[in-house]
């Protein structure tokens, strides 16, 4: 048995696969076993795979019809074999000591959740921003599971330094015992069904865990895109991230403890959920005029979910842009959230240029 599976979800990724397994195949820590699934490429993606399979024992490609990401993802967590679990992206990275020092750590502590930090590489600037957790490294023990927990459900009251943290739900910002991972059942769901499909599974896995550790190192390399990201329009995006929401509230909700965190994963849905979907109303599309998307902002207001969310007053006590929006949106103006977000959209755009001089 390894000590380490690695699953890497390939889709369509030619051109970066490369730099991906060459990181995995160059760790100072060998007992891996590298786990290639391809999910149906169309590219070459499968045929670069095969090639680190036929160069080195420790790879295995896994060739799947097409399913998606989190697809990807289950399909190869259930064929793995090591001690512990962790996913990494096919268009990112990592360090060449990030498994012998997650396994180090892991065993020390006798882990079942071990989070780590990552490096955001911004190519298109040609920077890059290491991004932390705001804790004291080693951290260990129910007071930062619960925390890691909390933040996972929704955001803190007020002003914190946790505001600032970045993809804090990320598969990849994990590794599992892989034992625990199979007999707690988790699953990644269909991102063409439901954004943030991660989500859901790292609130599960924060609420069972009874040994997290959270490390400092920064091992893992995040390819950021802000093109991709501000100018990819998602239809339904309402509609599929209030899914993770109603994921995320059953299961708190089966757990005993959804009273306890009802208004703080109500504030998630107003900031993550409603404020994402309407700046996504303003996203360039071809044929896209005013009619369609003030009918995208009415259909937003009137989320039912968005409406109960709304009453209660945690978002009162946040930051300036929780007021701001809070206050927004609960006027339930057609018009007046229009001309909001579309002049907020313009705002964005400006940052986005901005950041990349």
């Amino acid at each position: 048995m390894p000590s380490i599976s690695v699953v890497v979800p390939v889709y369509n990724v030619e051109k970066y696969l490369g730099q991906c397994v060459k990181s995995l195949l160059a760790q100072t820590f060998s007992d891996l076993e590298i786990l290639l699934v391809n999910d149906a490429s169309t590219d070459g993606s499968l045929e670069e795979a095969k090639k680190y399979e036929a160069a080195d024992p420790r790879v295995r490609v896994l060739d799947k019809p097409h399913g998606g990401l989190g697809d990807t993802r289950n399909y190869g967590a259930a064929r793995a074999s090591g001690k512990y679990l962790i996913f990494v992206d096919s268009d990112d990275w990592v360090d060449d000591d990030m498994m012998r020092n997650l396994y180090a750590a892991a065993e020390s502590y006798r882990a079942e959740l071990v989070v780590f930090n990552f490096v955001r590489e911004n190519l298109d600037a040609y920077d890059h921003r290491i991004c932390r957790l705001p804790v004291h490294y080693p951290e260990f023990g129910e007071e930062i599971r619960q925390k890691l927990f909390e933040e996972l459900v929704g955001p803190d009251q007020g002003k914190s330094s946790w505001r600032d943290v970045e993809m804090l739900g990320c598969a990849w910002r994990r590794m599992y015992l892989r034992s625990w991972y199979a007999e707690n059942g988790f699953s990644y769901g269909n991102e063409q069904e439901i954004m943030l499909e991660d989500l859901p599974v790292s609130v599960r896995a924060h609420c069972l865990a009874q040994r997290v550790l959270v490390v400092g190192g920064a091992f893992y390399h995040y390819r950021y895109n802000p093109r991709s990201l501000s100018t990819r329009y998602r239809p339904h995006k309402m509609e599929m991230i209030s899914k993770c929401f109603l994921l995320i509230r059953q299961f708190l909700q089966e757990q005993g403890i959804y009273d306890r965190y009802a208004e703080r994963h109500n504030a998630w849905f107003v900031r993550c959920a409603a404020h994402s979907a309407l700046v996504n109303c303003f996203i360039p599309v071809e044929g896209k005029g005013f009619r369609e998307r003030r009918r995208e902002v009415h259909g937003i207001l009137g989320n039912p979910i968005l409406r109960r969310a709304l009453r209660s007053d945690y978002l009162k006590k946040g930051t300036r842009a929780d007021r701001i929006i809070l206050r927004v949106l609960r006027t339930g103006n057609v018009t007046l959230t229009y001309l909001f977000y579309r002049f907020y959209s313009v705002f964005l755009k400006k940052e986005i240029v901005k950041n990349k001089k």
